[in-house]
């Protein structure tokens, strides 16, 4: 009895072991949000290289052409406008570039129309928005669709409900919306919530800051190694990746304000560069470096772009609203 007690022992042990062992970096760690180039060009191709996005862009009246007259080519604007500002990325101006600075949205209208039809004791409303879009700097054409883009929505409602359906404008925003957003979208990074993991073991400061931002104290881990990690002296990679994680962590758990976390986020990046540095052969400090780079160079730069552009418009007195 006790050669069979000693022999299950045996083969028990070495799972327990063996589930210590890879509860590692792979599993433990802080969840951050990540912003990535959105890799759909379905809608438009470019012939200029976007890999930094579009910062600033303008949409007027003048840019919309094609089957629209005045009403419609403002309304096409607004709704244009009020979609790049949705970006938080693309700014939309509201003054026309004079010498190329920022490029022009420009859309060349098929066909906008809402038709209703009475069919017994039913309405239905039905819309079309049909247009190509394209994308001009310094009068030439950047970007543009590789075929029109076509909204087609329909909706119904009994003849005594007609007043329950969708109004004309409202349906008229819905598409110009959908189609602008379907011919930006590729200039708009895609943000994906991932497990950012933390370097165990080693050095006591090391394991400590991992195994508080695996707690979800972001902010007590990033104030414990703080003193070492903010000397330029400190060559521990793997404390210094901690401390980004911690960092950009905070980003997304403590700040509200885009400013706030492109500041958290620029600091992080400062960590992960200098692990990276340290350690190039490592594949988690080498990824975090690149996606925090890319963040903080094209998603966060669009907060002082916001800035910049309130302050062009305060200098030309432009419509505060689109």
């Amino acid at each position: 009895m006790k050669r069979y007690l000693l022999a299950a022992i045996l083969c028990v042990s070495p799972l327990f072991c063996l589930s210590c062992l890879t509860t590692g970096p792979s599993k433990t760690g802080a969840l951050v949000k990540v912003y990535r180039p959105n890799v759909e060009t379905a809608s438009l191709a470019c012939s200029t290289p976007q890999s930094k996005g579009i910062s600033y862009m303008y949409v007027g009246p003048e840019t919309i052409s094609g089957q629209a007259g005045l009403k419609e080519k403002k309304l096409i604007t607004q709704f244009a406008r009020s979609v790049l500002s949705e970006t938080r990325v693309i700014n939309p101006i509201g003054i026309p570039p004079m010498e190329g600075e920022y490029p022009n949205l420009s859309i060349d209208v098929l066909e906008l129309s809402v038709v209703d039809q009475k069919s017994r004791n039913r309405i239905a409303r039905k819309g079309v928005f049909e247009a190509n879009i394209n994308i001009r700097q310094m009068g030439l054409i950047d970007c543009a669709t590789t075929e029109p883009i076509s909204i087609v929505k329909n909706y119904e409602a009994p003849s005594y409900k007609s007043e329950t359906l969708i109004s004309p404008r409202e349906l008229e925003g819905k598409m110009i919306k959908e189609a602008v957003r379907r011919a930006v979208r590729q200039f708009v990074p895609v943000k994906r919530t991932v497990l950012r993991p933390v370097k165990t073991g080693g050095d006591e400061l090391v394991e400590k800051s991992a195994q508080m931002i695996d707690g979800g104290n972001c902010s007590g881990a990033y104030e414990t190694i703080k003193p070492v990690v903010k000397s330029p002296d400190c060559r521990n990679a793997d404390l210094l990746y901690n401390a980004g994680v911690a960092v950009e962590c905070m980003a997304w758990k403590r700040a509200i304000r885009q400013e706030t976390q492109a500041r958290y986020l620029q600091e992080a990046e400062k960590y992960y560069r200098r692990a990276a540095n340290l350690s190039p052969e490592d594949s988690l400090m080498q990824r975090a470096s690149r996606e925090l780079s890319y963040e903080v160079e094209t998603f966060f730069v669009s907060g002082t772009a916001q800035s910049n552009t309130k302050k062009e418009k305060d200098r030309y007195k432009a419509p505060g609203s689109y």
